[in-house]
């Protein structure tokens, strides 16, 4: 299984300005590549790679970066919830968040 990971606003967010500001600049290529060099974890960002391949080549080979079509071949996505099973999870983070 391959894991994803996604930023989210939950419902109501009181500074969604500064969350989406945060989240482009997260997703920006320069910084994917910092993040990416620094956890060695897959990027969904374009144009990591040829700044990562001028920095450090084999990060810009990495799998654990850059999954090739034969590595991710028999994996699968983490489940997505949905229904009340995806309610409930939601409903129990926006207690967490907002109490």
């Amino acid at each position: 299984m391959l894991s994803s990971t996604s930023m989210e606003l939950p419902a109501g967010e009181p500074n969604a300005a500064a969350a989406e500001a945060w989240m482009n600049f997260v997703y920006n290529a320069k910084v994917q590549a910092d993040i990416a060099e620094y956890v060695n974890y897959v990027t969904p960002v374009k144009g990591v790679k040829p700044i990562l391949a001028k920095r450090h080549p084999q990060l810009a080979k990495s799998q654990l970066i850059f999954p090739t079509a034969q590595y991710t071949k028999n994996r699968t996505l983490e489940p997505v919830l949905r229904g009340q099973q995806g309610q409930a999870v939601t409903k129990a983070f926006n207690g967490v968040i907002y109490g």
